[in-house]
């Protein structure tokens, strides 16, 4: 999430190859060590009154205006919906109740570094010579007693509400399932598993440590972090003065005051006699202390990309939000990531310029295990993951070797992770920081390297990595917990909202053309977005889907009935053929009849559909780190990497040479498994515009104080004007056509041949340069464009033709889902 598709430049025409060396090569990949008989454990520290928590807070019973599901692991397997055929490494699974006994102790890690070494005196590539440590943090008590923080009361708020029916019949069954839900909660929110290293080691040889800090973490910026930079302020916190040093106030001690970002303190610093001049823990306050990360180093949860406005029940202000306004999985659409990592270094800086080359609330997850391409996407949005479509691939287990077929889910844009949720989560760990010094950077590309080894990436190995880092198995041993809280996930309705004035979602609704809008959706949509999936031989036949989808509801069941005139629900033919009676009597659509929750749309088959189908800027599709060779080999499936080429794409020359940069010189085959973008669900797409991958169809509108507008008008507004771009023609000669959305550098910068932007030519780029100019070069291969496409909202031209009066419907009907 932060580093280093820059420095990429003009290679070719400046005597740019002058800057390589093949004298030293880098290490070879790790071989994977043998498990010992006997594994230590690691010690663990005693927690201080510094960690312990302040509050005592009592649980609200208040009930929610989204929708979560009480959904379990158990429910997923009685109806073989569990995935992959990864259960955890030797390295932990032999340590189980150990990691059970230490659950909090293990969410987060430090490292203990052996005598005569230190961060300063690591380079990158060294073997490991230091020891993890966990940094332990409070238990919660049960449910059934006041919390030590507000989070803590939030998240006995959330599971006392799931599973009222098991605790109907078996009370200790429905808390077990709480239990679990709650510690993946934990996990999901404070989680960080020693993935500080990736800025304070690998991200700093980038920028340099001076620039690597994060100048909001000083309080006297917390009434303007959302406005600013999209960051959510944590509830349990306060603005602090010269008493806290000038952080901020918090029940928990381990909050950095903003949600996604948890702080512990430093190492001492220490003279070259290895006395103590700084000690985090009692020194004064100075002012350089967070741009020179003195006292607090700075770890990274899921939810600092996850955590967003609950867009039924916005904040009256945005920078003090309340729990009851947040909602862990819907992702921070506003957030201005990763740059918020980067604040320290100057704006003309090239991280800078090619990081605000993604729009608000996308992230290029490819920008530290780099593909060479500019593709920054949105965050998932966790909803109703029970329901997506279960496929079947044939996969290799990491620790056996053993290739078998097993179920699994596609979850990234392209469907890369493909060998079920745990290694798909664990994998999320890794690239946003955990072991990054032991398992990942090893196995990156080598700066500055032209010949032999280091000049591509090579597979991350799962076994090296649990043996040599131990914070992996803190996580892995974890997954599980995680998993069970994600799929409590569900969607959010504009029905149920409130606006933050009072006005209520359902006045933003044109209901009376909803039915009208199904039908388009049926004959448009469905076959994309909908989970319910037609015969191939009708997928262009109009008529046929409308037939197909009768009687199909594909929104909540509790609306059910506004997707269907009133003639059509009183019809005895449609009662008889879609609705069955409940034991009360009542009529119920057939699919929540027989199935419950289960019985939902998800609005997405999660096909892989051909980038050249979808039209869409085509470099996300061409994404290959999962491929065979590239350092995620092991997190996809045989079959990912056997996937049929979907075809060609132009090679194009380095735009940054000379006179003959952007020409295309033939073609270039697309193999290995990319090339396809999974069709994404439009739950709560309401709520989520801009739209594609990328937030580039739509814009973001913003409120008088320069705060991206989170309001429920807000995102009407942002959904309207998305659905109108959408549905125009992306053809310039066309008479009405979208205008083309290119992201250029903002100031003028210099960049260096080498992916570390280190070495001694500088290259100027001109402010207004296309940042794919210099984010899609790959520093090893520099003749071609890792990806030649730089338009950002071409392509999804379905609908593009529908009358006026059916484009309306078919928007209003969407505001319902």
């Amino acid at each position: 999430m932060k580093k280093n598709k820059v420095g990429l430049a003009a290679l070719v025409g400046v005597g740019a190859f002058a800057l390589y060396t093949v004298a030293t090569l880098p290490p070879a990949p790790p071989v994977v060590p043998p498990v010992p008989s006997v594994i230590q454990v690691p010690n663990v520290p005693e927690l201080t009154a510094y960690d312990m928590p302040t509050g005592h807070v009592p649980v609200s019973n208040e009930p929610y205006q989204s929708t979560y599901r009480s959904v379990s692991l158990s429910d997923l397997a009685d109806r073989n919906l569990t995935t992959g055929v990864y259960a955890g490494t030797p390295y932990w699974k032999q340590r189980e109740q150990w990691f059970k006994d230490h659950y909090y102790d293990t969410l987060a890690a430090r490292k203990v570094w052996a005598p005569g070494t230190s961060p300063e005196t690591h380079k990158r590539g060294d073997k490991v010579t230091w020891k993890s440590e966990p940094i332990p943090q409070y238990v919660p008590p049960p449910c059934d007693q006041p919390q030590p923080t507000g989070y803590d009361a939030e998240g006995c708020r959330y599971v006392n509400q799931l599973f009222t029916d098991v605790a109907a019949t078996d009370p200790a069954k429905a808390q077990e399932m709480r239990d679990q839900a709650r510690r993946g909660r934990d996990v999901w929110y404070k989680g960080t598993f020693g993935n500080q290293d990736e800025n304070y080691l690998l991200q700093s040889r980038v920028v340099g440590k001076d620039h690597m800090n994060y100048p909001w973490l000083d309080t006297r910026t917390r009434s303007e972090r959302f406005t600013k930079w999209g960051l959510i302020n944590d509830p349990d916190c306060s603005e602090g003065d010269a008493s806290t040093n000038w952080y901020d106030k918090c029940q928990d001690p381990h909050s950095s005051g903003v949600l996604g970002y948890r702080k512990y303190y430093a190492d001492p610093i220490k003279d070259k006699d290895g006395k103590v001049v700084y000690n985090p823990q009692t020194a004064a306050y100075s002012k350089d202390e967070i741009a020179k990360n003195k006292r607090f180093i700075i770890g990274h949860p899921c939810v600092q990309c996850h955590v967003g406005f609950d867009p039924t029940n916005p904040p009256e202000n945005p920078n003090e939000p309340t729990w009851t306004n947040l909602t862990a999985t819907i992702g921070n659409q506003h957030i201005v990531q990763p740059d918020a990592f980067f604040l320290g270094a100057p704006e003309s800086s090239p991280a800078r310029q090619v990081l605000k080359g993604g729009r608000l609330g996308t992230i290029d997850t490819s920008l530290v295990a780099s593909d060479w391409m500019n593709n920054p996407g949105t965050q998932n949005n966790i909803m109703d993951f029970h329901n997506k479509r279960i496929f079947s691939h044939e996969m290799k287990d990491p620790v056996t070797g053993k290739i078998s077929t097993a179920n699994t889910r596609h979850v990234l844009k392209g469907a890369e992770d493909s060998v079920g949720e745990h290694l798909a989560l664990i994998r999320v760990y890794v690239n946003i920081g955990m072991c990054t010094e032991e398992c990942w950077t090893p196995n990156f590309a080598y700066p500055g390297r032209m010949i032999g080894r280091g000049t591509e990436q090579s597979p991350l190995r799962i076994m090296q990595c649990a043996a040599e880092c131990d914070p992996w198995n803190y996580a892995d041993a974890k997954m599980d917990d995680l998993a069970a809280f994600l799929i409590t996930g569900g969607p959010t309705y504009l029905m149920a909202s409130k606006d933050k004035d009072g006005k209520a979602g359902t006045d933003f609704i044109d209901t009376k053309v909803v039915p009208k809008g199904r039908e388009v959706f049926a004959q448009e949509c469905a076959t994309c977005h909908s989970t319910k999936m037609a015969p191939a031989n009708i997928r262009n036949d109009k008529i046929a889907l409308g037939k197909f989808y009768e009687g199909h509801v594909f929104g909540k069941e509790d609306y059910w009935t506004m997707e269907y005139s009133e003639a059509e629900r009183n019809d005895p033919k449609f009662i008889a053929r879609y609705l069955s009676k409940d034991a009360a009597g009542k009529l119920r659509p057939n699919q929540f009849a027989e199935k419950g929750v289960f019985g939902q749309d998800w609005l997405g088959n999660d096909e892989r559909t051909p980038f050249n189908i979808i039209g869409t800027n085509f470099c996300r599709a061409l994404h290959d780190n999962h491929n065979k060779g590239h350092i995620w080999e092991e997190f996809s499936s045989e079959t990912y990497k056997n996937s049929p080429s979907p075809g060609s794409v132009p090679r194009v020359l380095n735009r940054m040479i000379p006179f003959i940069g952007g020409m295309k010189v033939g073609e270039k085959k697309v193999e290995g498994g990319p090339g396809y973008l999974r069709n994404i669900s439009l739950l709560s797409v309401w709520a989520t515009a801009p739209f594609m991958h990328n937030n580039a169809i739509g814009e973001v509108t913003y409120l008088a104080d320069g705060s991206p507008d989170f309001t429920v008008a807000g995102r009407i507004k942002q959904f309207e004007n998305s659905f109108a771009e959408l549905m125009t023609s992306d053809n310039p000669k066309d008479g009405k056509h979208r205008p083309q959305k290119i992201s250029l550098t903002t100031e003028d910068t210099k960049i260096t041949a080498r992916e570390d932007m280190q070495g001694l030519l500088k290259i100027p780029v001109k402010k207004g340069t296309p940042v794919a100019n210099i984010a899609s070069v790959n520093p090893h291969s520099p003749l071609f464009m890792g990806c030649g496409d730089i338009v950002e909202n071409n392509g999804h031209q379905f609908g593009v033709d529908l009358s006026k009066e059916d484009k309306y419907a078919l928007r209003e009907f969407l505001k319902l889902m």
